[in-house]
């Protein structure tokens, strides 16, 4: 077998050992075994509250979910203009050509709390199509937050709704929730009575204060994608120098599955990366994360990378992600200047690798 091939990336240095399959060459995904991986950043984020010309969002903008269908690049993200930590967090819906320049729908938001009977807000989509059904299918969380006069968490109700559209904008929201503790879905359909999901949950379903639930991510399975049942044991938990685990991402790809997702780690958040042979048995390395925040007083992703989209291309994987940076101060819908010392979500970037053959 030939020797690794030694590629440099920017200031990253990858080896590749290829494959050979049927006289031809495959480079083992660059991802796989690299801390960081050899993702190529862009330097300015693709949406940002901080550039945006819509109201509904100039606060907070992040948690993209993003497909490629039709032709296009299809965008539901998160966002509100009132407060950097606040119920009425909504959708809104973007469009792009090559992935990287987004056009934002004119009629943002597309999904609000008054659109959930049940919950005050909309977190964590998910989005697929069902090329069986024909419809856009959204699995999202909502619920409630009650806080004490000094501003603790003694209510954190997150519960895992449900609904489908025809065209991605108008959605029919399920008028009561499909589970009861939950926090980012990751949804795949394997077949026609077949869906599995990966999702945060507490493992008492019926606490709605623990913090339990950014610490367990749990494998699901469905026949109808609507009513689910959870794995007893967590798939994913925190080790290493992550204190939580928590906005799973999975693909299935040469033949295994992937998955990004999200830890605290000292001063900051970033993702790390696990794969599996069965989706079920995980191997995770939570010494080095994969995507880490970057360094440097001018990025906008210098305090934060969070919850992961990965879209896969003929020629490309797209990675989306949430990103705080180090300010401290913000503009509230009222004109007041307003501080949150952890920083605010305020950007949605994308980093790109080649697929190579």
């Amino acid at each position: 077998m030939k020797s690794p091939l030694r590629l440099s990336l920017g200031s990253i240095l990858v080896f590749v050992l290829p494959l050979f399959v049927g006289g031809v060459a495959f480079a083992q995904e660059p991802w796989q075994d690299l801390r960081p991986q050899p993702w190529q950043r862009r330097s300015e984020p693709i949406l940002s509250a901080r550039t945006t010309k819509q109201d509904w969002c100039k606060v907070v903008c992040y948690s993209p979910h993003v497909i490629h269908h039709d032709s296009l690049f299809r965008m539901w993200y998160l966002g509100t203009s009132t407060a950097s930590r606040t119920n009425d967090i909504c959708m809104g819906y973007a469009e792009s050509v090559n992935g990287i320049d987004w056009t934002e729908h004119p009629n943002n938001p597309i999904l609000a709390d008054a659109d959930i009977p049940w919950g005050e807000f909309v977190q964590t989509p998910y989005i697929l199509w069902d090329e069986e059904e024909s419809v856009f299918k959204l699995w999202f969380i909502s619920g409630g937050v009650d806080r004490d006069a000094n501003r603790k968490i003694t209510r954190n109700e997150q519960r895992l709704g449900y609904a489908t559209s025809q065209d991605g904008i108008a959605w029919k929201v399920r008028p009561e929730p499909i589970y009861p503790s939950g926090r980012s879905p990751s949804v795949t359909k394997q077949g026609p009575n077949s869906y599995r999901m990966w999702m945060g949950s507490r493992p008492d379903v019926e606490d709605q204060a623990s913090g339990e639930l950014y610490t367990n991510i749990y494998e699901f399975n469905s026949t109808d994608g609507i009513r689910w049942k959870r794995g007893e044991q967590p798939v994913i938990r925190p080790s290493g120098v992550g204190t939580t685990t928590v906005y799973p991402c999975v693909i299935q790809d040469a033949g295994k599955y992937h998955m990004w997702y999200g830890c605290h780690v000292p001063g900051k958040f970033e993702l790390f990366y696990a794969s599996s042979n069965d989706g079920s048995q995980w191997a995770v390395d939570h010494s080095t994360s994969a995507f880490p925040a970057r360094t440097g007083e001018a990025f906008f992703d210098n305090r934060y990378t969070s919850t992961p989209c990965i879209v896969k291309t003929p020629d490309r994987y797209l990675l989306y992600y949430s990103a705080r940076d180090m300010k401290t101060k913000y503009i509230d819908s009222e004109g007041r200047t307003r501080t949150d010392n952890v920083g605010v979500y305020a950007h949605i970037g994308v980093a790109e690798l080649s697929r190579r053959r």
